[in-house]
């Protein structure tokens, strides 16, 4: 609807009313294919605008979960009342963030459906079945994104009839398909992880001919975010699947560090998908994106994301490369000067505060989903469905353990398979949704299928269409 409204604000002295996005001039070949897919990676990266702030991957998902899933690990210094509120669990139904994220996957989505619906000018049979696989791969993924932030857990054993989102699978170019979402309702939760997996596994096979496919959506990309789908439903032999199927593929390597994972103008021979930053394009240096808040340096960063001290030196063990930090900057340091996974600022407002070097600079790139991540599934699935698909759970962790300068385990448990799991992926993203999915008995007090630790659907969302309010948001 966005994205409609903006393409009908035309020239006031048109004669000819702009009621509908003239598709058939817009989508003629593949060159408009592609312009078009390149919007949906943008809109996904959360490239900051005057009028919608929501950043996607770019920032936002990540940080909510973090926020929300913080059970004092992290606290939100900023003042930003929408970020205040993720991290005191009590999200007001006009949250500003919560309303642009989901206008931004819409528009991204809707973005999608158009090239979708017209793949078929490709100029090739090659090129309409790379761009239908990267399309149906983003939907997939975005979709998944908003069914764990916006819906009651899966494993509840109500996902029948749990509400999720409105599940908009068509383009919306005109006033009568705009006016038609109205009624749309909520498919629900076991709806739309069915609807996110059916576009992620036709993606798997849709580019699977394309193999790494540079730094866009491809076949490895598909695999690694079904093992996280799969893995969110502890269908724990599929998740390890995948996740067998990027590791066994060969094009990625663990690079040497952990911290050289991150902060790269480039993606690394780690990456499996990265958002792309540049200072011509990022997810924002201002009032949004990762580095944004994560970071407090010289150039880069509110400081905003403050770390627990107590929490790292309680996670990590000694000596583990993951857990160090590094102090005695000054007001000059920037992120090369941290050879450690967090620093202590000693600049600006955050003077004194502890913060992870994953996101130090706003024009580097965001790891979305690395190689280690992959063996981390693999171990959880296959330890917990009782298999050994690719590697046994021990041989697994030992290789992550091995890269963060650990002694190898003689054995392992599910228990210490999570805790590599928080020692690796720490502030990814990753939070909310694993405690969710292990159901954690509680999350800062609450427990994990608490209203509190869903958000509520924007409240101009449900002024204007059929889609019910979550529980615990209609007082």
């Amino acid at each position: 609807i966005a994205l409609f409204t903006c393409l009908s604000c035309g020239n006031q002295l048109d004669i000819e009313p702009v009621d509908v996005l003239k598709t058939d001039l817009v989508f003629k070949n593949s060159t408009n294919l592609e312009a078009a897919l390149t919007g949906a990676y943008s809109e996904i990266k959360g490239t900051f605008t005057n009028t919608l702030s929501g950043e996607l991957y770019g920032g936002d998902f990540n940080i909510i979960s973090e926020l929300l899933g913080s059970d004092g690990n992290v606290t939100f210094g900023g003042t930003f009342p929408a970020y205040q509120e993720f991290d005191r669990k009590d999200v007001l139904v006009n949250n500003i963030e919560v309303a642009d994220n989901w206008a931004r996957a819409y528009v991204a989505c809707n973005i999608i459906n158009n090239v979708l619906a017209n793949v078929t000018i490709a100029d090739t049979p090659e090129d309409q079945q790379r761009i239908e696989g990267e399309a149906r791969c983003l939907r997939g993924m975005i979709y998944f994104e908003m069914v764990r932030l916006w819906c009651k857990p899966w494993g509840l054993g109500t996902e029948a009839t749990d509400p999720g989102i409105p599940l908009v699978l068509t383009p919306v170019n005109t006033a009568a398909q705009a006016d038609a979402l109205k009624t749309i309702g909520r498919s629900t939760v076991q709806a739309v992880y069915a609807q996110v997996i059916e576009d992620l596994t036709a993606a798997k096979t849709l580019l699977e001919p394309f193999g790494q496919n540079d730094v866009r959506a491809s076949t490895y990309v598909a695999a690694a975010m079904l093992s996280r789908v799969y893995l969110q439903q502890s269908k724990f032999a599929l998740a390890a699947a995948e996740a067998d199927y990027v590791i066994k593929s060969g094009v990625f390597e663990l690079v040497a560090l952990p911290r050289n994972a991150f902060n790269n103008s480039a993606n690394t021979k780690e990456d499996v998908f990265a958002i792309q930053q540049s200072a011509l394009s990022n997810a924002g240096t201002a009032n949004s994106g990762a580095a944004t808040f994560y970071a407090s340096l010289n150039g880069a960063g509110r400081g905003d994301m403050r770390i627990s001290e107590t929490y790292i030196n309680n996670t990590f063990l000694p000596g583990d490369r993951r857990g160090g930090i590094k102090q005695g900057l000054n007001s000059t340091s920037v992120i090369t000067n941290v050879d450690t996974m967090f620093y202590i600022s000693e600049y600006g407002q955050a003077l004194g505060n502890v913060f992870t070097a994953k996101y130090g600079d706003p024009n580097l790139n965001i790891p979305i989903i690395r190689l280690a991540e992959m063996y981390l599934t693999r171990a959880e699935g296959n330890i917990e469905s009782s298999g050994s698909v690719g590697a046994t759970p021990l041989e697994d962790i030992n290789v992550i353990r091995r890269r963060a300068g650990l002694d190898d385990l003689l054995t392992v448990d599910i228990v210490e398979i999570r805790k590599e799991r928080e020692r690796e992926l720490a502030f990814e993203g990753f939070k909310l949704h694993d405690l969710k999915r292990w159901k954690t008995s509680a999350i800062d007090g609450l427990p994990f299928s608490a209203d509190k630790l869903v958000l509520p659907i924007p409240e101009r969302e449900t002024e204007l269409y059929d889609i019910p309010q979550n529980p615990g948001y209609n007082e």
